[in-house]
């Protein structure tokens, strides 16, 4: 119908380019150019009503001619100018009736649109609303959707600021602007700005508190007594020693070597006379002595070798130069664990014979393997071809044939030369009687560090030689220390040494010696008495019997001695100059324990 089609054509043009909103590159509305006037829209507005005027002009005649048609079969001449379309002079419809426009509507439509169109030109902030009107072919300037007169904000209605965790994320700087679009004067104005009154920050130089670290309001734990201010570093100055200060200690330190090399002379030429166990020097140093005036651990520390000039900083070596003290850490040595030297030596696992062959065997294959290997590789010479009597004939056939007896001589020569060097490298691995020794020793003093093992024994009578000979003999060559005591009442025996020698011991005098083995009784002078002759002393109620056995903590004796006594008092006081005079008691007590 005309209606249908004049309203679309009328909202066709409300939707034409001139009307729809104007949008930025990156999607952002911009303000829509105005393009129109209230004219416009008013001359748009009267179009509209005259439409509907002639429509229902048309409409009012339509329904007359139907009427006629009706009445006479004679269809009505209707002329041009009564069927022709309205236009803005011709506006009168057929029955001369005058189209009603309301005003008031018209022109509160005008002042919504107005309304609107400010709106959204003060809302942007563009370039529209400060000059009034742009043309067309001007293109508004690009704007950051979260910029707002140089100020940031978050997306959205809300028109807050943005949080502060998003600003990274959100620089101005970090979007592309179109070269061809100018920039907004007024925030380029701004971001210069801020660049300019933006303040750099500088280092503070700390020189002491601030006002609110000594504020009492503000810093309740400060304490206006304590020293506050910085500690002034003085600067080192050179030090130089004085001529002749290290030799000095170096002749020190050899007068010291001296003396100890003298010392030690002393004591072996006192071994050699015998002067030692006339004096007893090593059992009287065994004694307990009484607490020293100053430990050894702060007399490195102290100038008077006392403690009562502790008070006094000027008589102690803290900042000498021979102080023990210094900027050097000394790390101790470490200690092993005292279980581990009672620890149990693991045994190789038992072998059979079998076993033992056949692991020499191999070992035989593997060290001829690798001698070939080297002779393959040049390493090694070849050696020259074994030959004996069994294999004269395949190895040296010619020779043989030519002279047999020379051959044959040079061979036996050759068979002789292996095997003289055959035994002479055994000589060469047999250790010496000092190399034996040493080695025991060594042994000895391993199976000792595990623990120091103690045995007393009482033994009725020593009339015998050959048992005091075994004694003595068997005691040093297991370096075992202690004491043999010949008393006429009974005789007491006290070694101390480790648990192999101590075990090798009992079993020579528990098992190995016969103490009732008789010997004649010969006098001092050696020469036979003439009284009695050559008797016999009978020893049939003689034995030995352990009395104690223990582990101790450290050797009670310092080597091993003979002791000859009279009386049971020499022999207690003996054993106290050891500190050990229980053992008489326990020996002295046995039989009647038994």
């Amino acid at each position: 119908m005309v209606t249908d089609s004049r309203k679309r054509a009328l909202d066709e043009d409300l939707d034409s380019p001139s009307s729809k909103k104007q949008k930025a590159p990156d999607g952002s509305p911009v303000a829509a150019s105005p393009s129109f006037h209230t004219s416009d829209i008013l001359a748009k507005a009267k179009a509209i009503a005259r439409a509907k005027a002639a429509a229902a002009a048309k409409a009012m005649t339509e329904k007359q001619a139907q009427g006629r048609a009706t009445a006479s079969p004679t269809p009505p001449i209707v002329s041009e100018s009564a069927t022709a379309t309205p236009t803005r002079e011709t506006n009168v419809p057929a029955d001369s009736s005058k189209p009603v426009i309301n005003t008031k509507d018209l022109l509160a439509q005008i002042a919504e649109r107005k309304a609107r169109i400010a709106a959204a030109t003060a809302g942007r902030g563009g370039a529209s609303s400060q000059s009034g009107r742009l043309p067309p072919s001007v293109s508004t300037p690009f704007r950051h959707p979260m910029l707002d007169d140089g100020e940031l904000r978050a997306r959205g209605g809300l028109n807050v600021g943005v949080h502060p965790a998003l600003l990274n994320d959100s620089q101005p700087t970090s979007f592309s602007v179109n070269k061809r679009q100018p920039m907004n004067p007024k925030f380029a104005t701004t971001m210069a700005n801020a660049k300019k009154t933006a303040p750099k920050k500088e280092l503070e130089i700390l020189t002491g508190l601030s006002q609110d670290d000594t504020d009492p309001t503000k810093n309740p734990y400060f304490d206006p007594d304590l020293e506050t201010r910085p500690k002034e570093r003085n600067r080192r100055t050179l030090e130089f020693n004085a001529k002749g200060k290290y030799i000095e200690l170096a002749n020190d330190l050899r007068t010291q070597v001296r003396l100890e090399e003298l010392k030690k002379r002393i004591q072996e030429s006192s071994k050699k006379a015998g002067l030692d166990e006339e004096l007893d020097v090593a059992d009287m140093s065994m004694k307990k002595e009484p607490p020293p005036d100053v430990e050894w651990w702060d007399q490195p520390l102290l100038t008077n070798n006392n403690y009562d000039d502790l008070d006094n900083e000027s008589l102690l070596k803290l900042g000498a130069p021979d102080s023990v003290i210094t900027i050097y850490i000394q790390h101790p040595i470490p200690i092993n664990a005292p279980w581990e030297k009672n620890a149990s030596v693991v045994k190789p696992p038992y072998l059979t014979k079998k076993e033992l062959k056949r692991i020499r065997k191999t070992d035989r294959a593997e060290r001829h393997k690798d001698k070939q290997d080297r002779i393959r590789l040049g390493l090694d010479p070849a050696p020259p071809p074994k030959v004996k009597l069994s294999n004269l004939m395949s190895v040296l056939t010619n020779e043989a044939i030519k002279d047999p007896t020379l051959v044959e001589a040079r061979v036996r020569r050759e068979m002789e030369e292996r095997r003289q060097k055959h035994l002479q490298d055994n000589l060469d691995r047999k250790l010496s009687s000092e190399q034996k020794h040493e080695k025991l020793k060594e042994k000895l003093e391993q199976d000792e560090k595990r623990g120091i093992m103690c045995a007393v024994f009482r033994i009725g009578s020593l009339a015998n030689p050959q048992h005091s000979y075994k004694i003595n003999v068997n005691a040093r060559e297991l370096d075992l220390k202690g004491v043999t005591i010949v008393n006429p009442k009974f005789n007491l025996v006290v070694v101390e040494g480790g648990s192999r020698a101590i075990k090798l011991y009992k079993k020579l005098l528990l098992n190995r010696i016969d103490w009732t083995l008789t010997a004649p009784m010969i006098s001092p002078d050696n020469e036979s008495s003439a009284s009695s002759g050559e008797s016999l002393a009978i020893l049939a109620d003689n034995k030995c019997d352990l009395v104690w056995e223990g582990e101790l903590k450290q050797h009670q004796f310092k080597r091993w001695n003979v002791r000859t006594t009279d009386n049971e008092g020499e022999a207690r006081e003996i054993l106290e100059r050891s500190q050990v005079p229980h053992y008489w008691n326990l020996a002295k007590n046995w039989k009647d324990e038994l």
